[in-house]
């Protein structure tokens, strides 16, 4: 997929010490003064706010942070000496960068509840207006849901078990009876044939394909856009479909607002004339001898002969009852001679299934 970079937040972390929640370029916590420690990592604030423009462009050009070798202290990546204890850089360590931090919105928030005196707090506050206690951006786990009885799971899934035996079995029950034959033996009482033949000629046929497709001699009729594919990259004709934005970490105090986009392509499905061979004529012949033949035609300088057919049926008779057995083998078709004795495999609906010359 494509990401697509939609700006940039701040961010926030919650200092071990005291709780209190800094935001994103504060590298000493506003609350005790300690530093931001290497493991305490970069959160989103309730109220999140989008910047472009000028500013996001500065956010971005900066590089991640460094925490000094010595003292942990967080500095400035361009800084060559710890702000804290002056040490040389050149030993500490750079903020993880590319963690996904979470999904960002700047759909109102409720207010939050002091979890010290219990006032209400607008969601960006970071301590309560009434105590002065810091103030959590995570309210309350609600009391979990009693888990469903084990017992009625069971139950339920015993249920769908026998309903899918069931089904099953009733499956089973009918391909058995509709699979199921008996022999019969049959004389033969007659036997007919029919042969088929297209007869093709060279004229204009109309189909439809992607422009990039038709042949060149084809003469275009009428095109609309149609759904191709879907790209990973941007294409000249096609529907940006984006996913929901999510926040990555910069190391700088910073994410990066971004979307993973597809790009459905659309492109020009046509109906077309073109030159082609086709059904012109269908030949037909039939007969109740051995001997079948296929139709003759006379034909023109824009015509052939394409495909051909022979279906043969030979007629039984077996304890009262007619069979007809068909099928496209010639030289069992001429095996059965008028008289001869046949060994028929008849199904539950009365069908010849297969036949054989009795011994």
């Amino acid at each position: 997929m494509a990401r697509k970079s939609l700006g940039f937040t701040q961010l926030e972390w919650t200092c071990p010490r005291c709780a209190t929640r800094n935001p994103g370029v504060e590298k000493v916590c506003l609350g005790c003064g300690a530093p931001q420690p290497e493991d305490v990592k970069f959160e989103q604030p309730l109220e999140q706010e989008l910047i472009t423009g000028g500013e996001a462009q500065k956010i971005a050009a900066q590089k991640p942070d460094i925490h000094c070798g010595f003292c942990g202290t967080r500095n400035p990546a361009d800084a060559e000496t710890c702000r804290q204890c002056g040490a040389d850089l050149k030993e500490g360590t750079q903020r993880k960068t590319g963690e996904v931090v979470g999904a960002f919105s700047t759909a109102p928030v409720e207010n939050v509840a002091c979890p010290a005196c219990g006032s209400l707090n607008p969601a960006a506050a970071r301590y309560c207006r009434s105590c002065g206690a810091p103030l959590s951006k995570t309210p309350p786990p609600a009391p979990a849901a009693a888990p469903p009885k084990a017992r009625s799971r069971t139950g339920l899934m015993v249920a769908v078990a026998v309903v899918i035996v069931a089904v099953i079995g009733c499956l089973l029950a009918i391909s058995g009876v509709f699979n199921r034959t008996s022999e019969v033996v049959g004389t033969v009482e007659s036997a007919v044939w029919q042969t088929r033949l297209v007869v093709e000629a060279l004229q204009p046929v109309e189909r439809a394909d992607w422009r990039e497709n038709l042949p060149s001699a084809a003469q275009v009729l009428s095109c609309e856009y149609r759904y191709a594919f879907t790209s990973d990259e941007p294409q000249p004709v096609a529907t940006e479909v984006c996913g929901t934005p999510y926040t990555v970490d910069q190391g700088t105090g910073f994410g990066e607002v971004v979307q993973d986009c597809v790009y459905q392509v659309y492109a020009e499905y046509c109906r077309y004339s073109i030159l082609d061979w086709s059904e012109a004529d269908v030949l037909t012949l039939s007969g109740s001898d051995r001997n079948p033949v296929f139709p003759q035609p006379q034909l023109g300088s824009d015509q052939r002969i394409g495909s051909q057919q022979a279906v043969y049926q030979i007629i039984f008779r077996a304890d009262g009852e007619t069979y007809t057995y068909e099928t496209g083998d010639l030289s069992l078709f001429q095996q059965a001679q008028p008289g001869s004795r046949w060994i028929l495999d008849v199904n539950s609906r009365g069908k010849v299934v297969r036949i054989q010359a009795e011994r």
